[in-house]
């Protein structure tokens, strides 16, 4: 009988992405990094979408697949995998429960850093107060944001309403909580800016709004976090909406394994120096929408290219191929991406090559004259150029000091 081991003996060392929904925009977006990370080492990332995992399931798993490691996202506290479950097999984390890797990473984004994003982008029209707005089921990361927001509001002396959470029953369905909704945001100012902690929650925000005959933007507007397209663009009037970085957040964590797995024994593999404390990743951008005012005409084909530039910045993408794909001008390209991104379409060409070019280096079985093709640099001199403005050394050097 043919196992699942079988099947994959041929290919290339499986890496392992184990999570709640295979489904979830966030989810693919997550994949999608490991994989760009993945390519760089000759593995191959393998999706396990399960509602949940118990001890049994994931030892068969484990058992089947032969794994070199393991990449587990825990958000939504849905995936309840120890580091001790895992053996000798290492292990990364995703938005894991805090204190329960030990030392092993555990990738995180940025709550102050969206909470950042969220205050500035609603405070452009200088509003008089401020909402927040939670999810109606006790989730942690929901009230790190609303808490934060709050804090944020409070430290610039600005008022802050925050929607009462009834998380002593257990929270509440979808439909009670926009009801309750309703005759709070009734009575909210004028002009009121409102921070939704998701876009899921943003969506009933925006129907409770028009219930209360509040008008969106005119009356409030809304800002939330994750940026959906099909819950963004599908709700009215359109969501604007922080777009998190799950690519990003799935590479460095892929990255993490890698730096585990340049280890050697099972022992220094699975006690990688760190601390209890999550690693943050900020966000990505801010995508506008009418629910601020915003078109997000421009953003939209900002997020666009820099997934086309992640997928493909190693196989020699250039700026001017990049303009090729968005039919509008040089100036007006690099004008709209530079105010989207805080650098430069060839600034992320750049980085996205260098992440490789590390990666690489950290396997001291590649050939450092080797990695210039490999990351769609057409000379060494080219990389050798860029890698000593970014990293201040050699490629020589960086190996030397990060593979002892």
């Amino acid at each position: 009988m043919t196992n699942a081991f079988t099947q994959h003996s041929n290919a290339a060392p499986p890496v392992l992405y184990l999570s709640k929904d295979g489904t979830s925009p966030s989810v693919k977006g997550k994949l999608a990094g490991i994989r760009r990370y993945c390519a760089t080492q000759g593995w191959e990332a393998q999706p396990v979408n399960r509602p949940a995992f118990t001890p049994a399931a994931l030892s068969a798993i484990l058992g089947e697949r032969r794994p070199v490691g393991c990449i587990v996202d825990g958000v939504g506290n849905n995936v309840g995998l120890p580091p001790r479950l895992f053996r000798n097999v290492p292990v990364v984390y995703i938005g894991y429960m805090r204190g329960r890797t030990g030392t092993l990473p555990n990738f995180h984004f940025d709550t102050g850093a969206i909470v950042e994003t969220a205050f500035r982008e609603l405070s452009a029209n200088n509003p008089p107060c401020y909402a927040a707005v939670g999810n109606p089921q006790p989730m942690r990361w929901s009230r790190q944001r609303v808490a934060a927001f709050r804090d944020a509001a409070a430290a610039r002396g600005a008022p802050c309403m925050v929607f009462p959470n009834r998380y002593g029953s257990g929270g509440e369905t979808w439909d009670a909580f926009v009801r309750r909704l309703v005759p709070w945001l009734a009575k909210l100012p004028g002009h009121c800016a409102v921070f939704a902690v998701s876009d899921s929650v943003a969506v009933r925000v925006a129907a409770a709004a028009r219930a209360a005959m509040r008008h969106i933007p005119k009356s409030l507007t809304l800002l939330s976090v994750d940026n959906f397209a099909k819950l963004c663009e599908g709700s009215e009037p359109p969501l604007s909406s922080i777009q998190l970085d799950f690519e990003r957040i799935g590479f460095v964590a892929a990255r993490a394994l890698g730096e585990i797995l340049s280890r050697r024994g099972a022992e220094a593999r699975n006690s990688l120096a760190g601390s209890a404390t999550p690693i943050l990743v900020g966000p990505l951008m801010v995508v506008r929408r009418k629910s601020t005012s915003g078109s997000g005409r421009h953003e939209k084909f900002v997020a666009e290219a820099v997934d086309v530039i992640r997928r493909e910045a190693c196989d020699g993408l250039t700026v001017k191929n990049l303009l090729a794909r968005f039919p509008q001008s040089r100036r007006n390209f690099e004008r709209r991406f530079l105010e989207a991104m805080g650098h430069s379409a060839l600034d992320e060409i750049l980085s996205v090559r260098l992440e490789a070019a590390t990666a690489l280096l950290a396997q001291t079985g590649t050939a450092i004259s080797a990695i210039p093709d490999m990351c769609g640099f057409r000379t060494y001199r080219a990389l050798d150029f860029h890698f000593r403005s970014r990293f201040g050394m050699s490629m020589g050097t960086w190996r030397e000091r990060n593979t002892r």
